[in-house]
């Protein structure tokens, strides 16, 4: 992986593979993200998404330290309506999370399909998880 600043937000999934089952590559990426250079994006939608599951899986600390390293990102109606395009109305969280994205030019690293098209449409980037565990460790 480059050395240069790079901004990324962690969908919810990458947050509960990392901490559901004990540690796994998952568990190494979000590690690796939390102590490397880059920013760390996120909106307010996203954060309660990650209180709920610390709460759940016992990953309060975790939480923590993403709170601490996390940019919390006020989008602009322009970018969610630009976003929006692509998703269907059930969707809104994703929405959000989108235009963070697009507002702070940051990469997305997600499994959730609700991505594709946005990714395809080239308006944000869109890593899956394996792709990024891909390109950060190995």
């Amino acid at each position: 992986m480059q050395n240069k600043s790079t901004r990324f937000l962690i969908d919810t999934n990458l947050f509960i593979a990392a901490v559901k089952h004990g540690e796994t590559k998952s568990t190494e990426l979000l590690l690796k993200l939390l102590e490397g250079p880059w920013d760390l994006i996120a909106d307010d939608i996203l954060l309660a998404e990650y209180e709920r599951y610390a709460n759940q899986f016992d990953a309060e600390d975790l939480l923590a330290l993403l709170k601490k390293r996390m940019i919390v990102i006020e989008q602009s109606e322009q970018e969610i309506r630009k976003c929006r395009q692509y998703f269907s109305s059930v969707a809104a969280a994703d929405i959000i999370h989108a235009a963070a994205c697009l507002h702070a030019g940051a990469i997305l690293i997600s499994n959730d399909t609700h991505f594709k098209e946005i990714d395809k449409a080239g308006v944000i980037e869109v890593w899956t998880i394996a792709e990024a565990i891909e390109k950060f460790l190995d």
